[in-house]
């Protein structure tokens, strides 16, 4: 039988690339979405890709589309964890109502379709889940720092599920991308006002926005779905130079800090 693969927010980027790699693979795709009159026409052309409705921040609906995804097919396989949004602004210009809601999709939205999956992983001693995280949640940026921080927390949500799950066979694996073209920009919250202060913060970004090297969709979901189910898949998959290049910088960062006051930290023994 075919494996069943359950994707959220395949209605742009990163997710409708993966729904379409899975699909030229073979495998039963649940391509779900918010809206699903956003779904692109090339999913018809596919009989292996069904498209469901799915607001991951909504458990009711989350619990039901994983039972109707069970009852099909028996079980789900993998479960890649894509969507999400960023919030755009400094930490003194986003609201606590804008955080909140930045986390209730990123974070709560992926404990929501894990909680709901793992119980059929767990009864099979098998599964994979995939997380699609950013190398913004290893080195935090300005100017999203709201939106990093979730990813921090996804790494961190990830690291100890993995922990809790590998005894009973289920993978898990943090995907990093960092630096593609998938829309990213058009799906952001904006701030209402921004502080004249922060202007050059904004133009660090801007400038890296527009310098840093981009890499290819396609190539890169296509290593996603490469991966999926396999035996010892990675922990983690940085996608994309530009990310490798943010991650070793941040975590040497780290050690030479860490390294420069050891004396003090031995001496809390």
């Amino acid at each position: 039988m075919n494996k069943t693969i359950l994707i959220t927010g395949t209605s742009t980027g990163f997710g409708k690339e993966l729904a379409l790699q899975f699909a030229q693979r073979g495998w039963n795709v649940i391509a779900t979405m918010r809206n699903v009159s956003k779904a692109i026409p090339e999913f018809d052309t596919y009989s292996n890709i069904k498209v469901m409705a799915l607001d991951v921040t909504h458990e009711t609906m989350v619990t039901e589309v994983v039972e109707q995804v069970t009852q099909q097919y028996g079980r789900i396989d993998v479960l890649l964890n894509n969507a999400g949004y960023c919030q755009m602004g400094t930490v003194e210009e986003v609201s606590i109502a804008q955080a909140r809601e930045q986390f209730e999709t990123n974070v709560f939205g992926v404990i929501r379709t894990m909680q709901a999956v793992l119980p059929q992983m767990r009864q099979h001693r098998s599964g994979h889940i995939i997380n699609i995280s950013s190398m913004g949640g290893v080195q935090s940026l300005p100017t999203i720092p709201v939106y990093c921080s979730s990813k921090a927390a996804l790494e961190n949500l990830s690291d100890g599920l993995a922990g809790e799950v590998k005894q009973l066979g289920i993978d898990v694996t943090l995907v990093e991308p960092a630096g593609f073209h998938t829309g990213f920009q058009g799906n952001t919250q904006e701030i209402t006002s921004t502080i004249a202060d922060y202007q050059a913060s904004y133009d660090w970004m801007n400038e890296l926005a527009q310098t840093a090297p981009f890499g290819n969709v396609r190539k890169a979901m296509s290593a996603v779905a490469d991966i999926a189910g396999t035996d010892n898949p990675p922990r983690r998959l940085a996608l994309g130079s530009m990310g490798l290049v943010m991650a070793r910088t941040q975590l040497n960062s780290m050690l030479e800090e860490y390294d420069k006051w050891e004396s003090v930290t031995a001496s809390a023994d």
